[in-house]
């Protein structure tokens, strides 16, 4: 079973997200979660009376519109439960609920509340950060199958965990992946990178998952940015030390879907 915590709100990406997450099987637990913000000010230190009856009429209003988006991707997916309508932030909220609940990933579809795949990134990192705990988070930007994969290593224990998270995904992905070695803050040497790259493969091979094996040095800057743009799936593109960043230069509208290991610490 493949527990799957997707953040949604009332957009075409939440969509992306939920129609993302059924194309990971048949025996999957796909867990909707919308969190629509706190009241204002005025509100929250108003009456009592005052903030529970706008609560009550937001969380309604909310599960309405939440439940009929829901409905629509349930008729394709059966595996979609009925959707967790919370007040609070909607960071921190999916977070603390991904924990609880022992789900293997967080499916958010982009732009998610005005932040595309780099802000998201950055935001879910400084709450896993914050908390100390680790947090396997998928970032979705398109409805497109996907059979193109790109995934870096760069043999620390971040990047490995994300090709451990690509392996219980990757049983329903009909794509071959591209497994590229990258420097790592230790080493960054073309040595190092064929170090890496072979403990990706390795990780890889004793699944029996059919991976092409490359060095960054041995592509080319020009040919690696080219495959990492062309890709449906990309895994460990931002940086592990400066998760403002994607590495090699990426921008937003390069990044079809990413996914990533937040580690938390």
């Amino acid at each position: 079973m493949l527990n799957l915590l997707v953040t949604i709100d009332h957009s075409l990406e939440a969509s992306f997200a939920l129609r993302t997450a059924c194309l990971f099987g048949t025996d999957l637990n796909i867990q909707p979660i919308h969190v629509f913000d706190r009241p204002g000010r005025d509100i929250a230190f108003g009456a009592g009376w005052a903030r529970k009856s706008w609560e009550r009429e937001t969380s309604r209003q909310a599960e309405e519109t939440i439940e009929d988006l829901v409905s629509a991707e349930r008729s394709q997916c059966p595996f979609i439960h009925d959707p967790l309508v919370l007040t609070g932030d909607p960071i921190q909220e999916p977070a603390d609920r991904f924990w609880s609940g022992q789900f293997d990933l967080l499916v958010v579809g982009a732009p998610f509340r005005g932040l595309g795949s780099l802000a998201l990134s950055r935001r879910f990192n400084q709450v896993a950060r914050k908390a100390g705990r680790p947090l396997p988070l998928m970032v979705v930007r398109h409805l497109k199958a996907i059979e193109k994969i790109v995934a870096l290593t760069d043999g620390s224990e971040l990047a490995e965990n994300a090709l451990g998270i690509l392996l219980k995904i990757n049983t329903f992905i009909s794509g071959r992946i591209a497994l590229v070695g990258i420097s790592g803050a230790e080493s960054s040497s073309p040595s190092a990178e064929a170090l890496n790259l072979e403990r990706g493969l390795a990780i890889l091979n004793e699944k029996g998952i059919r991976t092409a094996g490359h060095c960054a040095s041995d592509l080319g800057s020009d040919h690696l940015v080219r495959m990492l743009k062309e890709a449906e799936l990309l895994v460990n593109v931002v940086h592990p030390k400066d998760p403002h960043h994607f590495l090699f230069d990426l921008h937003e509208e390069d990044i079809q879907s990413v996914l990533l290991y937040l580690q938390g610490v």
